[in-house]
């Protein structure tokens, strides 16, 4: 390494030296208020005649191919700056009306004279930003694209028509830029490493950015530069760039089984990269960019199959992205492997549709899906001898307390009473129902939700539904079997039922056509109808043992989250997984001691507040206290802090559970895993 303070101009001026940006960098983007801050703050060194120099900032570079007419310098650190700076001085030539000035800064800052064409222009940004920047040094300004270049170029000439000081003098003010140079040799020093240091302080670099750079940076440049355009553009026309990052977390999932942190994903990337035996930097990238059309098609519903396309395009209204691991998986297995065909796809992603949307109707935590699909690749292998839709759905099925799969009595008992009008989904349910009816469908798109017994009782509203009006009213206006769909809701408004009818029977809705054929809406009927509507979204969205999964296809699962209602009785603990680390354990005492002593060091004052908390009194003696006295089993976790270890398996457990719960959000964070039945 060789590091060194140098002024700004005589570091860009000397010798014969090109400005390479790599690939992996981001496109310049500083921003308007980046520019005016320099700007101002050139202009205040400017005219302060007790200021010789300002420290602009540090450029990391490695050198790259170096003749005896020209120097490469590979930029990994300070483009931004560099760039901002360059733009100006062509600002300032275009300004001053002195032609010494104007020939000094293009020969000696902006161009190296008298060099080939392709080395003429100093600074090479990246490709999408270099052709614009080429056009404004030769004067092409007219034929410059639309682009941060051309707009900061055209702020600065604003910044100095405005300045009350002239070009010449702001020329000035750069000339007391100074900056550290650090020279990186590819030999001696990793890169990467260098550049993560530096931006490890919170700059705006994705998690994506990282891996990118991660990939190109240790390679030649000609081979960054092949490297970038045969794989990560077309990731990037794939995917948008704030996508990427999350593809990444979801491809990582899959491969690890893991979900890593948003924050971490580089990180995790890394440690999962290294392992890797059969791959080098292209051959992951390829793999990447593969995987990455599956995910465009699950984002833009656009796979070469129009039946699976409807499938994500119900996933996509139901906002269920924690299954996207899984399905990466299952597109591989299909498009790339052959080894199932475009039917079982929808079959089994009718599974994971019906097992998403039953949860959604049951009103239970979507969060509780991460880890799932996390693990579902691993968890169906214990069903070889099946069908993809059926070892899905009896993974599915065997999941228990948070994570269960809702059966048609939980269905039915949450939705006959449950607020279906603020259920975001509700038309959507209804339009499922409707194609179910095999007519032709209308759109939906302009259609609203209609509460058929109206959210206000009028007088003719009150008389229809008789005594119990207001108890009719209050307890099933927002259910679902008063609800339809309809394009004249302002105009129904509370018209009676009655009068609803006329507008029912000229529909070309069948669920509303239905309607019609009903003399008197009540209680009865809308109870009645809800059971029908209930019935339909049961049959649409199948319980497992609607598709030939029998109960003895179901829980011999072995993995846990905390959570999860589990009798252990007879089972072993082999494995705890907290806060991202693996702890072995071979008993129900080993695990809550273990659970404690987690605990007690993620933060200790909580821990301790337990030795009198009411939960841990126990039937005869305190399982937490300040004393060993009377325990039978004693464990020390901390100074002053005793465990009674002498339980069952079903006791450690909950105990485990009731300290969990005394972390608030670590009950996500926390699963075990129990040795399989013999």
């Amino acid at each position: 390494m060789k590091a060194d303070n140098l002024s700004f101009l005589e570091f860009i001026g000397a010798g014969k030296r090109t400005f390479y940006i790599p690939v992996y960098q981001r496109n310049y983007d500083w921003k308007r208020m980046q520019c005016i801050t320099l700007f101002r703050d050139i202009e205040s060194i400017a005219v302060d005649e007790n200021r010789n120099s300002h420290f602009l900032g540090t450029l990391v570079y490695v050198e790259g191919e170096s003749t005896a007419n020209f120097r490469q310098f590979i930029v990994i650190d300070g483009q931004q700056r560099l760039t901002s700076i360059m733009l100006l001085l062509k600002a300032i030539l275009d300004s001053t009306l002195i032609e010494e000035l104007k020939i000094e800064i293009k020969e000696s800052y902006l161009t190296n004279r008298f060099s080939p064409e392709a080395l003429r222009i100093k600074l090479k940004p990246m490709k999408s930003d270099s052709c614009n920047f080429q056009k404004l040094i030769n004067d092409q300004i007219d034929d410059m694209e639309e682009s941060q270049i051309l707009l900061n170029y055209n702020l600065f000439m604003d910044l100095i028509r405005e300045s009350f000081l002239s070009p010449e003098q702001i020329y000035q003010g750069i000339q007391k830029l100074e900056i550290v140079y650090i020279q990186l040799t590819k030999e001696k020093e990793n890169p990467q490493l260098i550049f993560e240091s530096l931006n490890s302080t919170g700059l705006d670099l994705t998690q994506a950015d990282l891996i990118r750079n991660y990939l190109l940076m240790g390679q030649a440049y000609d081979c960054q530069e092949r490297l970038y355009n045969s794989y990560w553009i077309k990731l990037e026309n794939l995917l948008p760039d704030a996508m990427i990052s999350d593809y990444i977390r979801d491809y990582l999932t899959l491969k690890t089984g893991m979900i890593p942190n948003k924050d971490s994903v580089y990180n995790n990337f890394k440690e999962y990269y290294l392992r890797l035996d059969n791959y080098d930097a292209e051959g992951f990238l390829d793999e990447l960019t593969t995987y990455g059309e599956y995910y465009s098609w699950f984002k833009y519903c656009n796979s070469p199959d129009e039946e699976v396309n409807g499938r994500l395009s119900q996933l996509q209204r139901l906002k269920s992205t924690t299954v996207y691991p899984f399905l990466l998986n299952i597109f591989e297995d299909c498009y790339m492997y052959h080894n199932i065909d475009m039917q079982m796809v929808c079959k089994t992603l009718d599974v994971i549709l019906s097992y998403v949307m039953r949860r959604l109707l049951c009103e239970m935590p979507t969060n509780a899906l991460n880890k799932v699909f996390a693990s579902m690749v691993k968890d169906i292998e214990q069903y070889k001898d099946k069908e993809l839709c059926e070892r899905v759905a009896a993974v599915l099925a065997g999941k228990k307390g948070k994570v269960v799969f809702p059966n048609d009595n939980l269905v039915r008992d949450k939705l006959s009473l449950r607020d279906s009008y603020k259920f975001p989904h509700i038309k959507y349910i209804l339009e499922q129902v409707e194609r179910k009816q095999g007519k032709e469908v209308v759109s939906f798109d302009e259609l609203t939700i209609e509460h058929i017994m109206p959210q206000t009782l009028n007088a003719k509203w009150k008389i229809d539904l008789g005594k119990k009006a207001v108890e009719i009213h209050e307890k099933y206006v927002h259910c679902i079997g008063n609800l339809t769909v309809t394009g004249y809701n302002s105009e129904m408004s509370n018209d009676s039922f009655e009068e609803k009818k006329r507008l029912y029977q000229e529909s070309n809705i069948y669920i509303n056509k239905e309607l019609s054929k009903i003399d008197t809406w009540n209680e009865v009927e809308i109870v009645k109808r809800s059971g029908w509507l209930i019935d339909e979204i049961c049959s649409i969205w199948q319980c497992p043992d609607a598709i030939g999964v029998s109960e003895n296809d179901v829980d011999t699962r072995s993995e846990f989250d905390i959570m999860d209602e589990v009798d252990v009785t007879g089972r072993t603990p082999c494995q705890i997984e907290i806060c991202g680390g693996t702890i072995p354990v071979d008993s129900w005492r080993s695990f809550l001691k273990n659970i404690c002593m987690q605990m007690y060091e993620y933060d200790a004052q909580i821990f301790r507040s337990l030795i009198r908390h009411k939960d841990f009194k126990g039937r005869s003696k305190r399982i937490i206290n300040d004393t060993d006295d009377n325990m039978r089993v004693p464990k020390k976790i901390a100074e002053g802090i005793y465990l009674e270890m002498n339980l069952s398996a079903n006791e450690a457990l909950n105990y485990a559970k009731l300290v969990i719960d005394k972390y608030e959000g670590m009950e996500n964070e926390c699963s075990y895993k129990l040795k399989p039945i013999a």
